[in-house]
């Protein structure tokens, strides 16, 4: 069963076209110990814009940014702030 946090993100880049292909074969694969993942960095905060904005140009986050997109399936805090900063900057569009 998917996590409620993880299948909102899914849907939300499938509706931007930008999930990655094989991003559903990878969340099945993914060890259980990897859902848990670190505490957010400065780094993390930093990216969060560009990823954000690559997302809503339809650049495949996942292969560009691919570190940043596993801690982004794994960490419940990261994906709320993705989501959140993707629905504000959608509505400013």
């Amino acid at each position: 069963m998917i996590d409620p946090g993880l299948a909102a993100l899914r849907h939300r880049l499938k509706q931007l076209n930008v999930w990655p292909e094989a991003g559903d074969q990878f969340v099945e694969m993914m060890p259980h110990f990897l859902w848990h993942a670190p505490p957010l960095t400065e780094k993390d905060a930093q990216w969060l814009p560009q990823v954000v904005d690559d997302a809503t140009k339809g650049v495949d986050i996942g292969a560009t940014y691919p570190a940043f997109f596993q801690k982004l399936l794994s960490s419940e805090s990261l994906r709320q702030s993705f989501l959140t900063a993707l629905d504000n900057k959608c509505k400013m569009a």
